[in-house]
């Protein structure tokens, strides 16, 4: 379990003197790509890419991490990052960040970097490919690899911002986790080398032992340069890596990776209760642990790995089904398998659950996995993994000529990283068919028995649970118990045909036009259905859905408080009135649907992702929960069974309390927002859900929206045969007093205290402004909060060093009259909160006494430009920003034309006026949420 949490967040390496993985494999390397290295040992990939147009995303990749560092060093690595953005030989320390301002790159968005065990990975996004740009950006990635200035001044303001980066990273789940290792690897160096290092060694690591640590490993064998654009030119490309690397030189020979310790074997059956009672549930983990096998990435391998994944999936497929029968015992459930760090090999099943449902969790997991691996698999099961593994596979294939820049650049540093060969997505399609073709589930069966063989077990449980006695005993018991008990086989099931393709005689549009700037074509059928239609090239072989209909939280029933919550996550579980969610899903498949459901501030939101060729069927999908959801007793059972977990997270974490207690708050306690006493949200119910969402459902106002891969016409007839011919509907009320949601007007201040043993705060500013429909004004609040954003950062942060994260930003409402405010949170210490707010109050009114320096408002204007730009790039934004309900709001589309005119039109005096109106500290509302003293 502990590694199921963890292993997404860390990333492998590889040797620095091996070849490319391609070099010694039969899988062919995407064919785009040039591969290279410097004689001193340094290595670079190139990628041409086209999306997004003109710009560029580049990495340096250095095989350094937490592992490398020695006991007085804990936390080293992860520091000398933080410090690559506190000076170096081309860029003094506190000019950085505002030099990439100026050339149009935000920090943190733009400008970032990152460590875990095994690597540190340090990003840039260039807003244009050219050459003085890209020079610069390799010359500040050259002065990451040798020029780190390592000022002690420097690395002693530092020490307050990693600090509080340590404690904005504190959880239950963090120590949980920490818990795992040490139970789970007693004998390798992981439990001791987490990234974020130790309070100990943050406060007492001296320059000297950072320049030891920077000369010995960060060298240019450990490097790899990855640069992923619109380069017209690889050679000049290339030259610029040359240019700036070529003389780089290691100040000592190029030490071997530490021996991370043994998987400490010949323990048996072994358990552990780790107890954290403000968990939000119990997590069991059954695991069994050996040295990974590292083979090289080749056809072969992969193959055995989708053999075993194909199984895992099967497993799944199970679970899901058995955590909503009635009676089940636990919430969730998955089963894993995976090589960790070229370390460890994990083969394991992990469920979460109540407490008092432990020991038949704990039964149910063991039972499943012996079950599968005595009996095997089903002919139905195995055809739905077949089928959704081919069709994940094929929309990636599809989606190839699309890709983001900046996935693109990751994604070849990850895969490099973990010693694969980055391979092109049609040829891992081609690969992927012809090994299906051969398949059978028997080989699944296989491997899965295979891997489970031996006698070293070990159960980790660790969450809101307490054991009298000696608990690991108690565990190991239950296992044993359950062991002696047979199992049958698993039913053999049949896979039903969808009940729901014919809605009725096809509809007719009666009104059609097309915006042509946009490309945007509008219609309206007969029965008042309006439909909105943007062709985009931005994600080749996909297409957005989304249906809008009613009133959404401006319909809310006034006494049926959690009904909000309740019908976002029961009315999708509910699946439909002649299938189940689960049936759903094995229907469905070999097609690339979804379905989602959200209760949005003004209509209900039921949306998905398909593809071109399956936007019939996704259609078909969408309209069945439209006239026949299944309000099904299973979802009910599920969403009562995780409110426990649930309100444990609102009630003992401050992101818990800023999601109820503050979000309330700030809304005037508005029964809308927030969370009800969870004993009202358990009086809610199916039949509530079904009697609010009856109208909305057959009578009110829709309106569709359809962007990406698309051919309108072809949309249309296949609309007509499914939103189209429904009943007639009408069109939709104003909600004038249900718009209404007053703000708290300040100057106030408010304290939040809850129950934790995390001693985490968070100091929260609001100060009101306006709604959206006053889009010159949004806009230029929008930009405001950067100004702000950056004035704290530079305060709060850098001068300080008082904080990780500060954040500001404006927020306007397009639904609630007049609703909108600029804000800044702060987590911290709480007993910096107090100090932290008045802060931040007097640091927003000297924004607006004024000046905001020309340079202030450039380094904010063009980063922020570079992020609109790209935005246009992106269907979400077409998606949810323009096409929805745009006939319902045709503002949208003005909006739309007029977006980067008008924010690159913006004048420094326009911010600071609104600056003048909004930021007086006569106008702040605080709130301070902060842990209760422990007495």
């Amino acid at each position: 379990m502990i590694f199921r949490l963890t292993c997404a967040l860390f990333l492998l390496c590889f040797s620095a003197t091996a070849q490319w993985p391609q070099d010694t494999s039969d899988l062919k390397a995407d064919p785009k790509a040039t591969f290279g290295s410097l004689k001193n040992g340094l290595r670079y990939v190139i990628l041409p890419n086209v999306e997004p147009p003109g710009r560029a995303s580049i990495r340096i990749y250095m095989d350094v991490g937490s592992l490398m560092e020695e006991d007085d060093q804990q936390g080293m690595a992860h520091y000398l990052e933080h410090m690559a953005f506190n000076g170096s030989r081309h860029f003094p320390g506190g000019e950085m960040v505002e030099y990439f301002q100026r050339l149009g790159m935000g920090f943190g968005a733009d400008t970032n970097a990152h460590t875990s065990f095994k690597e540190t990975v340090y990003m840039l996004e260039l807003p244009k490919v050219e050459t003085k740009m890209l020079g610069e950006g390799m010359q500040l990635f050259r002065d990451y690899l040798d020029g780190m200035a390592l000022g002690e001044k420097e690395i002693d303001k530092e020490r307050g911002i990693i600090l509080s980066e340590k404690l904005s990273r504190d959880s239950i789940d963090y120590r949980t986790m920490l818990e795992g290792y040490k139970f789970a690897l007693p004998d390798s160096l992981l439990p001791n080398r987490l990234p974020i290092g130790t309070e100990e060694t943050i406060k007492t690591m001296q320059k000297a032992r950072f320049v030891e640590f920077y000369n010995k490993w960060y060298t240019p064998e450990r490097a790899v340069i990855v640069a992923v654009g619109d380069f017209k030119d690889v050679e000049a490309v290339k030259a610029e890596i040359e240019k700036n690397f070529a003389d780089a030189k290691a100040k000592s020979p190029n030490p071997a990776d530490p021996s991370l310790g043994k998987i400490s074997t010949g323990r048996g059956l072994i358990a552990k209760l780790h107890t954290e009672m403000e968990a939000k549930a119990v997590d069991i983990s059954v695991e069994m642990l050996r040295p990974a096998k590292n083979k090289p990435d080749t056809a072969a391998s992969r193959r055995e790995k989708m053999v075993r994944d194909l199984a895992d999936e099967m497993i799944n497929q199970r679970l899901s089904k058995l955590a909503k029968a009635e009676g089940a015992p636990f919430l969730s459930g998955e089963s894993y398998s995976y090589e960790y760090l070229e370390f460890v090999e994990v083969i394991g099943i992990m469920g979460q659950c109540a407490p008092d449902q432990w020991k038949a969790a704990l039964t149910l997991l063991e039972t499943e996995i012996r079950r599968a691996v005595q009996h095997g698999f089903t002919e139905a099961e195995f055809e739905e993994a077949k089928a959704s593994l081919l069709k994940t596979v094929e929309l990636r294939a599809a989606q190839a000529d699309s890709r983001k820049s900046r996935d693109l650049a990751s994604g070849v540093v990850s895969i490099l990283a973990s010693k694969k060969v980055f391979t092109h997505p049609s040829d891992d399609l081609a690969r992927v068919k012809e090994a299906l073709a051969s398949l059978k589930k028997e080989e699944c069966h296989t491997a899965l028995a295979e891997t489970w063989k031996g006698d070293d077990v070990q159960i980790f449980v660790g969450g809101n649970l307490k054991l009298e006695g000696d608990s690991a005993e108690q565990i190991k018991a239950v296992y044993r118990e359950s062991q002696s008990k047979p199992v049958e086989a698993p039913k053999q099931e049949e896979t039903a045909a969808f009940a729901y393709t014919t809605f009725g005689t096809p509809g007719k549009v009666v009104q059609e036009s097309i915006v042509k700037e946009l490309e945007l074509t509008q219609a309206t059928f007969e029965n008042n259905v309006r439909v909105n239609i943007k062709p985009t090239p931005f994600e080749k072989g996909t297409v957005r859905v989304t249906i809008n209909f009613g009133g959404g939280k401006l319909s809310t029933p006034a006494d049926q408080q959690g009904i909000i919550p309740f019908a976002q996550s029961t009315f999708i579980m509910g699946g439909l009135k002649e299938h189940s969610v689960d049936d759903i899903r094995r229907i469905f498949a070999s097609k690339s649907v979804g379905t989602d459901f959200a209760v949005g501030d003004e209509a209900f939101m039921l949306s998905g992702r398909t593809t071109p060729g399956d936007l019939e069927a996704q259609l078909q999908l969408l309209t069945a929960y439209m006239t026949a959801p299944g309000y099904r007793e299973e979802a009910a059972r599920q969403f009562q069974k995780n409110l426990e977990p649930m309100y444990v997270q609102l009630q003992h974490t401050a992101e818990g309390i800023m999601a109820d207690k503050v979000v309330a708050y700030i809304h005037s306690d508005d029964p809308r927002f927030g969370f009800p006493p969870i004993t009202t949200i358990q009086k809610r119910n199916l039949a509530e859900l079904e009697a609010w969402l009856k109208k909305p459902l057959t009578e009110d106002y829709v309106e569709v929206s359809i962007v990406g891969d698309v051919e309108p016409k072809a949309v249309l007839e296949s609309l007509s045969k499914t939103l189209g011919a429904l009943p007639k509907r009408a069109d939709k009320p104003k909600y004038e007093k249900e718009r209404i949601v007053p703000f708290p007007q300040g100057p106030v201040t408010k304290d939040i205290a809850f129950d934790t043993e995390i001693p985490k705060a968070i100091a929260a500013l609001y100060w009101p402004t306006g709604d959206m429909l006053d889009i010159q004004r949004t806009r230029r609040l929008t930009l405001l909060g950067s100004v702000l954003d950056d004035r704290l950062r530079i305060k709060v942060r850098e001068e300080l060093g008082e904080t990780y994260s500060p954040a500001c930003y404006h927020v306007a409402s397009d639904t609630f009259t007049g609703y909108g405010y600029m804000t800044a949170m702060i987590e911290c210490k709480p007993e910096q909160a107090a100090p932290i707010t008045e802060l931040v109050v007097k640091i927003a009114a000297e924004v607006a006494a004024g000046p905001i320096s020309d340079d202030e408002f450039e380094r904010a204007q063009k980063p922020l430009m570079t992020q609109l730009e790209q935005m246009r790039r992106d269907n979400r934004y077409w998606s949810q920003n323009v096409v929805r309900n745009c006939q319902e709001h045709p503002e949208r589309i003005e909006w739309a034309k007029n977006l980067l005119s008008d924010f690159e039109g913006i004048k420094k005096e326009e911010i600071q006026a609104l600056a003048k109106e909004f930021l007086q500290a006569n106008r702040a509302v605080a709130v301070k949420v902060l842990p209760k003293e422990k007495k």
